[in-house]
Parts: C-alpha cells; structure tokens; sequence
C-alpha cells in the first residue's frame, strides 16, 4: 500500500460497508484491442489528483493540473457546487493543502518549471477562506528555511512552525545556521510569534499529538564541526518528557559514536505520547524502526530492513503514528504495533472493497474532525485511481462508500498491463532492484524499451501507475525499469555508489538489466530501445556510446549530454553548494568526465536518436541540447529533433500528445 509522506492518516473503520455508485465499465472499450487507445488517453491531465475533506465534512477541496500550473477547487461535497478556486501562475505548483478550520484552509505551492524538475524553490504557505478571499502569506523564505511542525488542536487559529535562519552558504553538506527556532503564525494575519521554548541546536523536531513540540533532533557545534569534512554528523535526542517539563539531551546508543556516527531520523509519537518512533541505519546498511519510552527511554526494535527506505508515514485520526509504508517490491505498509486498530481498519477496508492488498494501494488521504467522514483513494499498477466518499455511520446514518471521482476516466485497468517486481545480481555482485512490464497481447519475446529514471540521486522507481510504461505497452512493447546504483531509497551506502560513476557502474547496471530481460525471454535481442528525461536522457546517450551494437535506437529527453557543460550552465553551478554537489557526484578529473560526456563520444553512437529539449528549461538548459546537436552534425548523424518551448520535462498537453506521437512513430519504424 503506498502511503505518502504529508499529513496522511486513517480512521477507524466499521466490518462492512455499503459501497455505492461505483464506476461503470465502458463495454466497448472493453473489447478494444490496447493498440488503439489515443495517446491523449495516458497523457491528458488527470481529472484530480488529489481530494482533501473538510473539518465539518461539508467540503472538499480538489487538486488537478492545468497546463505548467496546477489548480486548488473549493467545492461542495457532492462535487456539485463550486466555492473557489486558487492558482498560482505559470510554474507554480500546489503541493499540500490542509483544512484548519471550518472556513479557512492553507496550501503551499513552489515553482517548477517543468514535470521533471525536482530541485524546486522553497515552498510558500499561503491561508484562504472558503470563497478564495483574505488569502494571507504565511511564511516568507527568505534567508530562512520554514518547517510546518503542527496545526494546534487548542489554538485553531494558529499553527507551530520551525524557523531556520541561514547565514552561510552550504559548506560540504551542511549548512551554516543556528538551530531551528520555533514560532507560532497566526492563520488570519500572518503574524510570527517567537516562543523561546526550542531545544538548543535543535535540527528538525516532532509533535506530539496535541502539537507540543517534544522531541527534536540536534547536532551540536562541536559535533557539526567535526563532520563537515567527512559528511558524517552525530546528532542526539532532545526530549520533553512531559508538555511542560525542560528539554534533555539524550545519547541514545541508535546515535552512534563519534567514530561510527548513525543517520537517524524522527518519525513521530503513538497515539497517547508514551512512544516515540525513530529511523537509525546503526551497524545496518539500511535504516530500522525503532521505540523510545519517554519515561524510560528504553529502545525496541521494532522492524528490520533488508531492502528499501520508508517512503511514507500513515497517522490515525488523533495524529499517533500507526504504520510506515516500505517499498521493497510492492508498497507494504508496516504497522508500529500489535495492537494497531489501524490494521483493522485497513484489512475491513480491503475485504469492503473487495480489492488484493497485495496489488492495490489504499491511501486515506483526509477526514473529519469526528472521524465520521474520510476520502480514500484506491490505485494500482493497472489503474491511475479511484476516489471514494466512506460514511462510517458514527452519527446513525447507513454506512457506505461513495464513488467520487477518477483520475483518468479515459483509460480502462481491464486493458492495462501488470508491472510486476525483480531483482537481478549485477556484474560486480550487487543486487538490483527493478519493474517490468509485459504487454497483453502477442506473445515474448517483445521488441523492448528501457525507461531510465531522472535525478539520478535519491529518485527511484516505484510499484504503481505509470503511463509511459503502459503506454509502451499498449503498442506491443514490453518496458524496464532498473533502479541503478546512486537510486535512492535503498540505503546511504547504495545511493553513495553512484557518486562518480554516472557513465560507469550505473550505466553498467542499466546494461544487465536489458540484458536480464533478454535472459528471461522477455525481450528481443535484436529490437532494443532506450529512453528517459533529465539523467535518463544522459543515461541513453551514454548508454549507445557504451554499447554500441546493443541498442537499435534512443530517445534523449531534456537530458544532460556533457558533464563539462553541466558544471558550467543552468543553475545548479550558480552557487557554492551547487558546485560542491556536482563535484561530490561527478568527480573533477576533466579528463574523466569528457569521457562519461556522450556529447564529446558521439562517433561512437551507431543507434537510431530522437532528441527532445525544453528552451526555458533551467536544470538542463539549451546549451547542452546545442553541444550535442553540434557533435552530430560534424560527424553528419542524422536524428529527430523536437524542441518546445517548455522547461524541465513538457507540462502543456499539446506539447506531451506531440513528444508521445513522435515517440510512437520513431518506435514503430525502427522496432518493428
């Protein structure tokens, strides 16, 4: 079950449910062969993507994209009725709403040019009421970093944010800063209050679930100190062990030592504070979930890793932290206890609807202040999502579960292909993680292309909806997707291989799992393509220099092509911790990276090449586009070329039906 990051929680639930006026089939398409599904079907904008209720349950407030923007709708519950809507302009984003009282709820929203783009701006909290009016700046990120700690079930009318000032740019990995310092803002005016109760050199903290900040991670000047050259800081608990008792600074052993420093991390508090989750990758490659008794401080192990991160936290309706989502393969969701009532809930929720745990996702995204009322989306592999309306019934009404909305009603999960989990082991032994899809009809082996994910670092791919994946499929192709070294979500260790190694070992990585799929009679040896976006556009063209007889053909997406160039434009390089990055994860021997440069090593490329860039793209600006457009030419290579103008990755619908058509064509003449 995927479970995402921000404010998602679950409510108690009743054994059975009346599930009503649930989405109706469309018979004829049913019968359609795959093939023939428009491209607009994968690539229009989703209906919604995402629903949050009300406190009262009387309203919803409805996310969807339009164009390089998205948009907030303010309706009715019946989706009848519209009350406002909230847009930012062209590349802003809306990325978290929350309902904070009966009339008036907060979004944050940061710029992103392009759908590719994730190195964004510091996100804006922004209050509005229901109609759209008195909209009120909340925090102002300038010279200041804010973290939105806690809305204030006993002051309803002002939430606990942390504030931390930066005087300094970035040294190493650090930043140079005093601790966070904590503030309530008033949802009405925007005014900050200083309430000089913070923990000295406090990083980040946790609330407990009335919205006391109880628990924050610190790291000392001394310790900071100590760990700016290697990058390895010790950090410590400080505790409150009741609301109103003095902060302690607390050594658990899940810290570390000096010498053997752990990267910890706070989860969050049960539901009646006497626990306190915490994540300590100590003597493990991967982080384990651990409990901290307040009063005792004794600490538990309470799930062992093997495979991947957390990837999501899901809270109850009192705010306690019930259960983590892992995606070791599919999304499995953790429960922190025995007891768990969530873990009941979930399981009525699955048997009502009648759904596999194992291969749909359930995510309750909100509900109401009595838990009577919650909006659940259900998604899978096959199905970009559903949203329903559950009536627990807590108030006498009859149970039962509402059909909202879908996400896409343009594409049918009986016509769709499963992605199913591997793992491979590499030339140089390390185990790989990946998804592979098949398409429906014909049979192996299939002309096959690979996607290659963007980043590269801590970005992965995930079990679920994709539609470029189900798009290639629905044309005849089966689909992999590896998540190389440098991946995120498998553990510092496997993340920090990837340094340096962005046309080496990765690339290596990208090569056995083609070759995998070749193995396992899954793909054809002679109808190979490869494509991705930002890294993954690197990732293809270095992966035709490198293989040169492997690959029939390429598609580069707003891709980086000269690793000299990168250290020179778009605006990673603009600052000091910028160009520490690029140094940390490519290395500075130029030598060595005009080789890792597919731009500088085009005569090697024997592949067919379909080469699509951005002009306002600012992470992979125009110029690498132009420094390998000018190699072919030299070498008289001939390629497609499409450029629109668009940033980091095509948001405007047009745009995308275009890329994907091409994409089609270009497939078509040179894998079938």
């Amino acid at each position: 079950m995927r479970i995402l990051p921000y404010i998602v929680t679950f409510v108690l639930a009743i054994s059975s449910y009346n599930v009503t006026a649930l989405p109706s089939k469309n018979t004829q398409q049913a019968a359609q062969d795959p093939s023939s599904i428009p491209v607009e079907a994968f690539f229009k904008n989703a209906t919604f993507n995402d629903m949050r209720i009300s406190k009262n349950g009387e309203l919803i407030a409805a996310l969807y994209d339009t164009g390089n923007s998205n948009t907030l709708v303010i309706m009715d519950v019946n989706l009848t009725k519209i009350h406002s809507k909230i847009n930012f302009g062209d590349y802003k984003y809306i990325n978290g709403v929350v309902w904070l009282t009966d009339e008036r709820f907060m979004v944050s929203y940061h710029k992103r040019v392009g759908y590719l783009d994730n190195r964004t701006s510091n996100s804006i909290w922004v209050a509005y009421d229901i109609d759209g009016e008195n909209g009120r700046q909340l925090t102002v990120p300038q010279r200041a970093y804010y973290d939105v700690i806690s809305t204030l079930p006993n002051k309803p009318d002002k939430i606990l944010v942390g504030k931390r000032f930066v005087y300094g740019m970035m040294t190493g990995n650090y930043f140079q800063y005093e601790g966070e310092k904590l503030f309530e803002i008033d949802i009405h005016t925007g005014k900050e209050k200083y309430l000089a109760i913070e923990a000295e050199d406090a990083s980040s903290y946790v609330a407990d679930t009335n919205g006391n900040a109880r628990a924050a991670r610190i790291l000392t000047k001394e310790n900071r100190d100590a760990g700016i050259e290697s990058g390895e800081f010790l950090f410590e608990l400080a505790l409150k062990r009741t609301p109103n008792s003095k902060w302690e600074n607390i050594a658990l052993p899940i810290f570390g030592t000096p010498e053997n420093a752990a990267r910890v991390g706070l989860l969050g508090f049960n539901h009646d504070n006497t626990i306190l989750y915490m994540t300590s990758d100590i003597n493990s490659k991967l982080a384990n979930i651990y409990s901290v008794n307040i009063q005792s401080l004794e600490t538990k192990l309470v799930h062992e890793e093997n495979v991947s991160e957390i990837s999501g936290l899901g809270r109850f309706y009192h705010r306690g932290l019930e259960a983590v989502s892992i995606s070791s393969d599919y999304n499995n969701l953790i429960f922190l206890s025995e007891e768990s009532e969530m873990k009941k809930v979930i399981t009525q929720l699955y048997a009502s609807l009648g759904v596999d745990p194992k291969t749909t996702d359930i995510r309750i995204s909100s509900y109401t202040d009595d838990g009577n009322q919650l909006i659940v989306r259900l998604s899978s592999d096959r199905d970009p999502g559903v949203f329903y309306l559950f009536n627990r019934g807590l108030d006498g009404s009859k149970p039962e579960i509402r059909f909202l909305d879908t996400a896409n009603d343009m594409i049918d999960p009986e016509l769709m292909a499963s992605m199913t989990p591997f793992s491979f082991t590499s030339r140089d032994g390390k185990t790989i993680h990946g998804y592979y899809v098949l398409p429906t009809t014909g049979e192996g082996p299939f002309p096959m292309v690979q996607l290659v994910h963007g980043g590269p670092h801590g970005i992965r791919e995930y079990w679920g909806w994709d539609r470029e994946a189900q798009f290639l499929a629905s044309r005849g192709y089966a689909v992999v997707k590896v998540n190389f070294r440098g991946s995120g979500g498998y553990g510092y260790d496997f993340l920090r291989a990837g340094h340096k190694q962005w046309g080496g070992k990765m690339i290596n990585d990208m090569t056995d799992g083609t070759m995998w799929m070749v193995e396992q009679g899954f793909a054809d040896k002679d109808k190979l393509c490869i494509y991705g976006g930002s890294y993954g556009g690197y990732g293809t063209l270095q992966s035709l220099v490198r293989e040169p007889d492997l690959y029939k053909c390429g598609i580069g997406y707003v891709g980086v092509y000269s690793l000299l160039e990168m250290k020179e434009s778009g605006d990673i390089p603009r600052g000091e911790s910028g160009r520490n990055y690029l140094d940390r994860v490519l290395g500075v021997n130029e030598e060595r990276l005009a080789k890792y440069s597919p731009a500088l090593n085009v005569d090697k490329i024997k592949a067919e090449l379909f080469i699509a860039h951005g002009s306002e793209d600012v992470r992979v600006p125009m110029e690498q586009y132009e420094v390998l457009s000018e190699n072919l030419k030299k070498i008289g290579k001939p390629y497609i070329s499409m450029i629109r103008e668009e940033g980091h990755g095509y948001s405007k619908p047009e745009n995308r039906y275009d890329f994907y058509s091409t994409m089609e064509s270009f497939l078509a003449e040179n894998l079938k």
